[in-house]
């Protein structure tokens, strides 16, 4: 006999689902209402939702706010373990096709302070962007000063 158990628990689960902003979005959100002291607090307590901000560094369309807002929370985990463990995946976006996408990309990976870091950045030194080379340039600087 069943009591209907599973198929509440299922539709919880889905209206819980479509009721909740995935982070990302609540990030970009927030970033345009500018509400960065908020999206500061969700990854000072899990610095690994760090990486929810990807999608914005990734999309060229971002309105500029947004993409100061997420520029500045990375800014605030240079050299930290959550931003060198994106470093892969931002490595990954030094090929964008979209010139900021690639620029912002090289000046986190140069924030990362992560030795792997630099191979990507030496990719993008004969980027056809002025600006993606010139970013790439100085984050491999900071590589060598002390």
């Amino acid at each position: 006999m069943s009591f209907g158990y599973p198929l509440a628990a299922h539709t919880t689960r889905e209206a819980l689902r479509l009721g909740m902003r995935d982070r990302a979005e609540q990030f970009q959100i927030w970033l345009f209402e500018g509400q960065l002291k908020r999206v500061l607090e969700v990854v000072a307590r899990k610095p690994a939702t760090l990486a929810d901000l990807l999608p914005i560094v990734a999309n060229p369309e971002a309105d500029m706010n947004v993409r100061f807002g997420a520029s500045a929370v990375f800014e605030q985990y240079a050299g930290s373990a959550a931003l060198k463990t994106l470093v892969p995946a931002l490595g990954m976006l030094t090929g964008h096709g979209d010139a900021r996408v690639r620029a912002d990309a090289c000046h986190f990976l140069g924030l990362s302070a992560a030795p792997e870091a630099m191979r990507f950045l030496e990719a993008r030194l004969d980027d056809p962007d002025a600006e993606v080379r010139e970013i790439a340039s100085e984050s491999l600087a900071e590589f060598k000063t002390p």
